[in-house]
């Protein structure tokens, strides 16, 4: 109840947008960083077996190369998420006349990309 009598800060609608902006890029840096991953862990698995490497090493090599194929979907996932957030701030701010146009144009650009 100690709220109550404090006044509402008003909302940073600049802030919150570029944050939601930084978000999304971290997000997808992380898709793209699993992904690399998955392509490495593959093809060091393929010249383990090339050089017949022992046949322990080569499951837990697999077994890494697994859990980096989880990593993607939940990735995927939470880069919607924020997507979709970032075009719910994107749409409560399209009457403010004081938002930073070029933040604006970057989170345009983000999801147009990724949405394609």
């Amino acid at each position: 109840m100690a709220n109550r009598n404090r006044a509402e800060k008003p909302v940073d609608y600049n802030k919150k947008l570029k944050i939601q902006v930084s978000v999304c890029k971290r997000l997808l840096k992380e898709v793209e960083a699993y992904e690399k991953e998955v392509i490495y862990n593959e093809n060091r698995v393929q010249k383990m077996r090339d050089d017949n490497k022992d046949e322990y090493d080569i499951r837990k090599q697999e077994e890494v190369l697994q859990e980096s194929y989880m990593m993607i979907p939940d990735s995927k996932r939470r880069l919607e998420a924020a997507i979709e957030e970032l075009q719910s701030v994107l749409d409560d701010v399209q009457n403010i006349p004081d938002i930073d146009k070029q933040i604006i144009n970057e989170a345009e650009s983000i999801i147009n990309n990724t949405v394609e």
